[in-house]
């Protein structure tokens, strides 16, 4: 019974949290011409970032009282929500034009940019406690 329970407890704990792209990544050219090319080589940047996030972010989480968790997890959702909004909003001026995913993904670096920046600074604070 208490190895069925732990079993239980260990599949409803939090894990920490990763980002998935809904992208195939394209190969970047090493002299992109047209916007399928700068999306690709945007793409290769989203995805540094996205491996820069995920890494602070586990160790944020591993730093984390386990009852911290989940809010930790929930929150790094809600920014990935924000995060997909925000740049679709900020893209939709060229809505339909060959431009909208070059500023969405654009949009995507700053974001992730901003956002690695504020956990380093959480992973210095936890770390310095």
């Amino acid at each position: 019974m208490r190895t069925l329970l732990a079993a239980l407890l260990l599949a409803a704990a939090p894990k920490p949290p990763v980002i998935h792209e809904a992208f195939t990544p394209l190969p970047c050219p090493k002299h992109p011409v047209s916007t399928v090319d700068q999306e690709a080589c945007q793409e290769k940047v989203i995805l540094a970032t996205d491996r820069t996030i995920d890494a602070r972010a586990k160790a944020i989480f591993e730093l984390l009282i386990p009852s911290a968790r989940g809010s930790f997890v929930a929150g790094e959702q809600a920014w990935l929500r924000y995060r997909r909004l925000s740049c679709d909003a900020d893209s939709s001026k060229f809505a339909g034009g060959t431009l909208a995913g070059v500023e969405f993904a654009g949009c995507v670096i700053a974001r992730n940019k901003t956002h690695a920046q504020d956990l380093a600074g959480t992973l210095a604070v936890l770390r310095s406690h």
